[in-house]
């Protein structure tokens, strides 16, 4: 009686720190769950995107309970060559695991393309662009969809004929650039002089740059007033 009673002692604590059966979530179900999101977040280019997995996370184990699996929309510049997708495992409203699912995304579209290689400097209006097909999500930056993007706007760099047009190659053209020739006005008491010179500095109405007032020894300090002309400063 004592051996018996001796054994069900020595079992009551391995019975009473038994764990739950835990209960597995395929790494296929997450996939999935992340595979309609990006197909959500493709919208209507969703037919005519490549997708290929290429990361794929390991089976979650977790306790028993009310499973539910939330997928956070992908963030960042869109569309891209790679899209993480993260997901989250909830039991009884409580996230338990997360998890992040890689996908390469390829999709063509006709966009907007430069007809030849091009100097830095040179005007947006005096570009002409061409429809071009090309994998959007691989390119780097902002397309830019319409010409009248470009207002006043110059190429920041050189560019390739057939590259496509990206809103961080230009850059607006100042009021006044550097070795501009510029109206120069100036006034000394009640006396008003017009001349011309030659910008040092470039800047935009309200700044201050220097200038060679024709015939002058030394630049001049004068505030841009508007485009192409400058007020000498006293």
């Amino acid at each position: 009686m004592r051996i018996v009673f001796l054994a069900v002692l020595l079992s009551a604590p391995l019975q009473a720190s038994a764990l739950p059966a835990l209960q597995r979530v395929a790494s296929a179900q997450i996939v999935e769950a992340a595979r309609a999101q990006l197909m959500l977040r493709l919208g209507g280019d969703a037919a005519a995107a490549q997708v290929s997995l290429v990361g794929t996370p390991e089976d979650a184990m977790v306790l028993p309970g009310k499973l539910a699996l939330t997928v956070r929309p992908p963030t960042g510049r869109w569309p891209r060559a790679r899209v993480s997708v993260p997901v989250d495992v909830s039991v009884d409203g409580q996230v338990v695991r997360s998890a992040t699912v890689w996908f390469a995304l390829s999709l063509h579209h006709d966009v907007l393309s430069y007809v030849a290689d091009t100097p830095p400097g040179t005007a947006a209006s005096s570009l002409k662009f061409a429809p071009h097909d090309e994998d959007v999500a691989a390119v780097q930056g902002d397309l830019v969809t319409d010409p009248s993007q470009l207002n006043g706007m110059r190429l920041r760099h050189s560019v390739a004929a057939g590259s496509a047009v990206s809103r961080e190659d230009f850059e607006p053209i100042p009021d006044v650039d550097r070795r501009q020739r510029v109206e120069v006005d100036a006034a000394f008491g009640s006396i008003h002089m017009q001349t011309k010179g030659t910008a040092i500095g470039r800047g935009n109405t309200g700044d201050t740059v220097s200038v060679l007032v024709d015939g002058g020894e030394a630049p001049v300090d004068a505030r841009i007033t508007n485009k192409g002309v400058v007020e000498v400063v006293e």
